[in-house]
């Protein structure tokens, strides 16, 4: 940026003043807000142990492998560790300091896997109330066998 002195002096010279370019930079597109980009590294983030999940690994599988598979380009340095450190917090992931560098997404502990278990085994019963779809298309229905004053319930997805 510059100062009034050097507008002052640039015209005193020339007779034109110079252009101010705050603000005037190249828009970039975050990474964040590729979906193709988010998916293939929570895939990776899920499917490493929690003690490899670093920023620093993430950072290799982008260059290694997601800019390859994304742009069909090898692009080594173009993404710091920090920013994986900060897209890993966007996406759930904390710091553990009692373990140094690893991150952790919530899923390994124990309250959680207690809370899934018992989850499964609700689903399972609510299971017995629901139609079964089978076959390739998932064209083949199966009614539940329903007693009398039981509901039939229907199961509804959402995925983040």
């Amino acid at each position: 940026m510059w100062n009034k002195g050097d507008y002052i002096a640039k015209y005193s010279e020339t007779g034109e003043l110079l252009v101010y370019r705050q603000g005037k930079h190249t828009k970039l597109e975050s990474l964040l807000n590729d979906e193709d980009f988010k998916e293939e590294c929570q895939v990776w983030l899920r499917q490493q142990k929690p003690e490899s999940r670093t920023p620093g690994n993430l950072k290799t599988y982008i260059e290694g492998t997601v800019f390859p598979k994304l742009t069909g380009h090898i692009k080594k340095d173009t993404i710091s560790e920090k920013t994986c450190r900060n897209y890993m917090h966007f996406w759930g992931y904390k710091y553990d300091e009692r373990k140094k560098g690893v991150y952790y997404d919530g899923h390994e502990r124990s309250d959680v896997v207690i809370y899934r278990q018992e989850w499964l085994k609700r689903m399972f019963e609510y299971q017995k109330f629901m139609k079964d779809f089978d076959g390739n298309m998932m064209d083949i229905v199966s009614e539940p066998h329903l007693k009398p004053g039981e509901k039939e319930l229907v199961q509804v997805t959402h995925d983040e």
